[in-house]
């Protein structure tokens, strides 16, 4: 997964990423990560994840708006710590078994 840039709205800073959706795991992982960091950065506010309906991005949001230098540092790091996730999730492949789909869709005498 990439950070593919930032949006400072209101009091929350969003790091935009090219992943479509974010395990749970994922989530945790990169939370437990990021937590020591922010900490030494002298950040009091945390993190969570949202997705936008009209964009097929996952945001990574920071609670505040850190000074410009602090908030290099903060993607700097968060790149380092999202760098192996994959950025779609795994593909389910669908397998049609012929030979339920008869049964399940036969009439009752068939079935007799």
């Amino acid at each position: 997964m990439k950070i593919l840039g930032r949006e400072e709205l209101w009091i929350h800073t969003h790091f935009l990423t090219d992943c479509t959706r974010l395990p749970e795991l994922s989530m945790r992982e990169i939370l437990k990560q990021m937590a020591p960091f922010l900490r030494e950065s002298g950040i009091a506010f945390g993190m969570h994840f949202t997705q936008v309906q009209n964009e097929r991005t996952c945001r990574i949001v920071l609670e505040c708006i850190p000074f410009a230098q602090t908030l290099e540092r903060i993607q700097f790091k968060l790149q380092e710590v999202v760098r192996d996730i994959p950025s779609r999730p795994p593909v389910t492949k669908v397998v049609q078994d012929k030979k339920l789909q008869k049964t399940l869709f036969a009439s009752r005498e068939e079935r007799s």
